[in-house]
């Protein structure tokens, strides 16, 4: 991490405005690394924060190179609570769709190149509750009696000119017939943050505008049938936070609308 004059006054703006105890506050790097996560990924001060994404899901087998399979949209609200310990509490939970690669359009019905088989894709329907420790180390508390393994960081914020960057990895072993038609499902994951630094240190702004890079490599869901066959998924993803779900366009808002009633008013967290 680049220890600079700004990264210092972003530890202090941050231990006044995020919700970090002075004790905490008393470590710059930390303070940092937690405060500028809770402002990109999330909203201050433990608000509701709402991101869209879209992009590609790539399938790749030993003899081919890896090639689009379909398309994903979606919308996801985040909520990142800041705990009296200095630790984050976050929860996250959305809705969206696998698209056709061409038209970008809802699928009802997705063939599956290897096997030709016409099946029903299940679409995006998601929730995570995770703790994040202030050292930047990330656990999932539920879903504990499907995962073998679970593990998460994030790394410390760099800046550049007017911009700041943060990663977040995770990589995540699921049990034997666990949304995995694998011997042992496997996941792992890169998001990256992008913001003005500006925006970051507005510590009276209700929304930082933040952009995100997301991408994921993993064994085949079950839902593909494989038949275990080799190979692999690979989501590779991009959005930005928007203030509200109505200023979204094209199909998905009112997807999720005709699908999940009431959701987007009240996602529950």
């Amino acid at each position: 991490m680049r220890i600079t004059r700004r990264t210092m006054i972003l530890t202090a703006t941050f231990a006044a405005g995020a919700g970090v105890t002075c004790a905490f506050a008393a470590e710059p790097p930390a303070a940092s690394l937690m405060a500028t996560y809770q402002r990109l990924r999330g909203a201050p001060k433990g608000g509701l924060a709402l991101w869209w994404y879209t992009g590609n899901v790539w399938g790749k087998t030993p003899d081919d190179v890896a090639r689009v399979y379909f398309k994903v949209s979606g919308l996801t609200y985040q909520r990142l609570t800041p705990n009296a310990d200095g630790t984050i509490t976050q929860a996250m939970t959305g809705r969206g769709f696998y698209a056709d690669r061409v038209t970008g359009q809802p699928l009802e019905v997705w063939v599956n190149p290897l096997t030709t088989e016409r099946l029903d894709p299940p679409h995006v329907k998601s929730y995570q509750v995770q703790q994040v420790s202030i050292d930047g180390q990330v656990t999932r508390t539920e879903a504990k009696e499907s995962l073998l393994l679970f593990e998460g960081g994030l790394s410390a914020p760099v800046t550049e000119g007017d911009s700041i960057w943060q990663t977040e990895n995770y990589v995540a072993k699921t049990r034997p017939g666990d949304a995995r038609n694998a011997t042992q499902g496997t996941t792992s994951s890169l998001t990256t943050f992008t913001a003005k630094v500006a925006d970051v240190m507005n510590a009276g702004a209700d929304f930082v505008p933040c952009y995100m890079n997301y991408q994921s490599l993993g064994s085949w869901p079950a839902w593909m049938k494989m038949g275990g066959r080799p190979g692999m998924l690979s989501w590779q993803t991009y959005g930005h936070k928007v203030r509200a779900a109505d200023v979204v366009a094209g199909p998905l808002r009112p997807w999720i609308e005709a699908r999940y009633p009431g959701f987007l008013a009240n996602p529950g967290i």
